[in-house]
């Protein structure tokens, strides 16, 4: 019997020592009843989606996940091989942000019913505009004058390139009827590229291939200061208002606290730091700003009309 006592003596001890074990380990509770909850939003990974647009794309994306988990943020990302596969991610919840053309962000708008979240963008995609660019030697020195001229456009999906400058062009009075449009939007090159890129339509108007084209103002200027002789031939017609390019765009049912700490993060970004400066000169931009729904009011108009 003095045995059986001391067993259950022995194991009352154990007993104690487990329960004060656990209690130690335990993290102090604050009294907060949204701590618990709190905890659990902030262990919660955010999934960024992007389209593989270059090579230099998993940098991109490798950096930046690296910068989120330095400064307390769980991130990922998945990558897809074109815009609509990314919409569509974005919608059924496969992604929380992605990171989107300004079509791509205006078409996840009419889906979810502009309940989308516009969060972050480049200081270069703010007040972006496209440019009429036209050979000299074509006689184009008003608008009216392309009627019986081809204008050449890029790529379907760019709002830039085909969507926005139709949109605006019609407003001035153009009537696409009386001239012919030539979009490279499915035509490729000797290694099965897509030719549908800025790039393409200036190339096409030197080839003589139209007479007119639609580039963004960006090119133009840098070609003008920096490359004057590949654009001596060419003159610009006509600029577009602007509008907003590339953009973050977090989905509906997205975290707001989440998405909240992704854009200051992402405002928080510089230049200088080791982490960042290759993730930022491969996007081409000095500064991330905060976004917003005004730049895309026009394109959502024109999709509607569309």
């Amino acid at each position: 019997m003095r045995r059986f006592h001391s067993w259950r003596w022995f194991a009352l001890c154990i007993f104690g020592l487990t329960v004060m074990s656990a209690s130690l380990g335990r993290p102090a509770d604050d009294g907060n009843a949204a701590a618990g909850p709190a905890r659990k939003a902030q262990a919660q990974t955010i999934r960024i989606g992007a389209v593989a647009y270059s090579p230099g794309v998993v940098t991109v994306f490798e950096d930046l996940r690296r910068y989120f988990d330095r400064n307390g943020l769980r991130t990922d990302y998945t990558l897809y091989s074109n815009y609509d596969s990314l919409v569509e991610a974005l919608e059924q919840g496969n992604v929380d942000i992605a990171w989107n053309t300004p079509l791509a962000h205006a078409r996840y708008q009419r889906l979810c019913g502009n309940t989308g979240q516009t969060l972050v963008m480049r200081d270069v995609d703010c007040g972006f505009r496209s440019k009429l660019i036209v050979r000299k030697d074509a006689g184009i020195h008003r608008l009216a004058d392309l009627y019986g001229k081809t204008l050449v456009l890029g790529s379907h999906d760019a709002a830039e390139a085909t969507v926005l400058p139709v949109y605006f062009l019609k407003r001035e009075g153009l009537d696409f009827e009386r001239l012919t449009v030539l979009s490279l939007d499915h035509e490729v090159d000797l290694r099965g590229n897509p030719c549908s890129s800025e790039l393409h339509v200036l190339k096409a108007l030197q080839d003589g291939r139209g007479q007119a084209g639609v580039i963004g103002e960006r090119l133009w200027r840098r070609l003008s200061a920096k490359n004057p002789a590949e654009c001596e031939a060419l003159q610009d017609l006509w600029t577009s208002p602007p509008f907003s390019h590339c953009v973050f765009t977090a989905r509906k049912e997205c975290d707001r606290a989440s998405a909240s700490r992704f854009t200051e993060l992402m405002l928080s970004m510089k230049c200088d730091d080791p982490l960042t400066a290759e993730l930022m000169r491969l996007e081409g931009t000095n500064q991330w700003v905060a976004g917003g729904d005004e730049g895309f009011e026009t394109l959502l108009q024109a999709l509607d009309e569309e």
